[in-house]
């Protein structure tokens, strides 16, 4: 390819982060800003996805951040949803509740399912009741919210 614009770069981080190759992915993402292109609000979740396919914490946070310190968008739902995932599949799940309860806007219903998933992953009922009840109050719960409960009891042995 002759010349790559933000699209380019944008569906070779994803396709990169999708198949295992996180590493890469930042290495496209960083190229990509090399050349001078801007990276859109699109780079910017597709970033943060191959962050939390490949367990890079840090460096998702760094580029988390990054986004409104260096290039002024602020972060909505979906960036939001991401680092909570990045945070949920890095079993470190009290971060990712702790980082719902501060951030600027109301967690969306796949976010808190993200996290009452993980829950039953790292068998952490405690903190599965809670994500369960923040849903049921927020009138967000659906078939799938209990199922998901159900599976986090079962996975404790309750």
């Amino acid at each position: 390819m002759k010349e790559r614009d933000v699209s380019t770069y944008n569906s070779m981080i994803e396709g990169l982060g999708m198949h295992g190759k996180s590493t890469m992915a930042i290495e496209m993402f960083r190229e990509m800003r090399k050349r001078g292109l801007r990276p859109n609000s699109i780079t910017f979740v597709k970033v943060l996805n191959a962050c939390s396919h490949g367990g890079l914490v840090e460096l998702g946070f760094e580029i988390f951040h990054s986004m409104t310190s260096s290039h002024r968008i602020e972060p909505q739902i979906e960036y939001y949803g991401c680092m909570v995932d990045l945070l949920a599949r890095s079993g470190q799940i009290e971060e990712a509740y702790s980082f719902i309860e501060r951030m600027k806007i109301k967690p969306d219903h796949i976010m808190l399912g993200t996290l009452l998933s993980a829950c039953k992953i790292h068998g952490n009922l405690e903190l599965g009741e809670r994500v369960a009840e923040m849903l049921v109050n927020c009138n967000d719960a659906d078939s799938g919210t209990y199922v998901l409960l159900s599976n986090v009891y079962a996975a404790s042995g309750k």
